[in-house]
């Protein structure tokens, strides 16, 4: 069984994005045309029904062009690549192949394989949650999972809008929007104010303490998709919601 991979999403170096007078020269910008997608498939973006949602958006970190077949893999593609501890994104990658009970060998298409700090591969499978059984869907990333030449450093998994939620994609797309937009002189602003929390705080009251305006926010936004800070509610990133610094993992056994 083989896995094809990799689309790299190292850390966002990001634009410069609008400033206040004086605190960042002005210079020119120029426009990078994407790349394409890396899918090893692309369907028509008519779909069979009305219903359908096909199309594709911009990587900030890579500036490639991803593609997806529902708004489930759209918004799961922006929870990815938004994700501190996702270092690789690749959708529709190409086909794995397995053998099934009788015997025979079959080829699956996974919709999107992330790359893990860590080294664990998680490839995922997008169903609605309706569809899950009645697509045989579970049986088929078992048996990849069994027959996985990585063994435990990779997982199969399905995912549906229990996962996917609305709140986790409206948070993914304000992050995108914040590296769209990204000011590292405002960004430096208020992660030196950040560097100084020890617990959770009102957004807000962040903002209050170092920039209390609306590059403020996306500063904030941009420290939360940078893994410095945390979000920890309620509901979606918002001046009244919450963080808190990213916690450390213990070096001590």
């Amino acid at each position: 069984m083989s896995s094809n991979a990799q689309d790299a999403c190292p850390p966002d170096g990001g634009r410069p994005g609008p400033a206040r007078a004086g605190t960042m020269a002005r210079t020119e910008r120029v426009w990078i045309p994407p790349s394409a997608s890396k899918a090893s498939r692309r369907s028509p973006l008519k779909g069979k029904t009305t219903s359908s949602v096909r199309g594709s958006l911009v990587n900030p970190a890579t500036n490639r062009e991803m593609v997806y077949d529902s708004t489930l893999e759209r918004d799961l593609i922006g929870i990815a690549v938004t994700n501190p501890d996702v270092v690789a994104v690749r959708e529709q990658p190409a086909p794995i192949t397995y053998v099934d009970a009788d015997g025979r060998r079959r080829s699956h298409t996974l919709d999107l394989v992330t790359d893990l700090r860590g080294g664990i591969r998680l490839n995922i499978a997008v169903k609605p949650a309706s569809k899950v059984r009645s697509s045989g869907i579970e049986e088929t990333l078992g048996r990849l999972q069994a027959q996985s030449a990585r063994g435990p450093k990779e997982r199969f998994v399905v995912r549906t809008g229990d996962h996917i939620t609305r709140d986790r994609a409206a948070d993914a797309r304000l992050i995108l929007k914040s590296r769209r937009m990204r000011d590292e002189t405002v960004i430096a602003e208020v992660g030196a104010v950040a560097s100084t929390l020890r617990g959770t705080v009102p957004i807000a009251g962040l903002m209050a303490a170092s920039r209390n305006d609306g590059h403020g926010f996306m500063a904030v936004v941009a420290l939360i998709g940078d893994g410095v800070l945390e979000h920890a509610g309620p509901g979606r990133i918002s001046p009244a919601s919450r963080v808190r610094p990213v916690r450390k993992p213990s070096n001590t056994h």
